[in-house]
């Protein structure tokens, strides 16, 4: 049978103990201190909402556990904000729309606005906030009353259109 208080002193033990092993891992792969600290604070709520539970917090496979736990953390906030970054930068010699998924270049003079400009408004409001505005896919999400994923996938079509176009 699930005890919640005993799973409750379990997750402060680990808090206790890990929490500063958590950080400095997922600082190692995140390079950022604010976001390790969310991937801190992420992997303690999947512990919190997960039924796991270890007799002893000094056992090797907690500790194995907690370290899959944070490194997954870590590495969804990772890939999170990669997607985030994702850019079109152009000139008005040669445009380059360079992207996570790689690099477009067009050597005839082609304006990028106008071809933006074309595009249904939907997928427009994305990339103005995300790519002409530089507001992230949280801020974007906000402004235009949508979900992140929504947002990330009406910009994922916008570079198909573009790149076709």
């Amino acid at each position: 049978m699930f005890d919640k208080k005993a799973h409750m002193r379990f997750i402060e033990k680990c808090y206790q103990r890990y929490e500063q092993k958590m950080y400095q891992s997922a600082y190692y792969i995140l390079h950022h201190a604010e976001q390790a600290e969310d991937a801190v604070q992420e992997a303690f709520l999947k512990l919190m909402k997960s039924a796991v539970y270890f007799s002893d917090v000094d056992s090797d496979d907690c500790k194995r556990y907690l370290i899959t736990v944070i490194k997954h953390s870590s590495i969804d906030i990772y890939n999170k904000k990669r997607k985030e970054q994702e850019i079109i930068s152009y000139s008005n010699e040669d445009v380059m729309i360079d992207w996570a998924g790689g690099c477009i270049e067009m050597k005839e003079e082609i304006d990028l606005k106008e071809l933006i400009a074309k595009l249904p408004p939907k997928y427009y409001a994305v990339v103005d906030c995300l790519v002409l505005k530089n507001l992230s896919v949280k801020e974007t999400a906000r402004k235009l009353n949508i979900t992140e994923a929504t947002v990330r996938k009406r910009f994922e079509r916008s570079k198909k259109m573009l790149k076709t176009a």
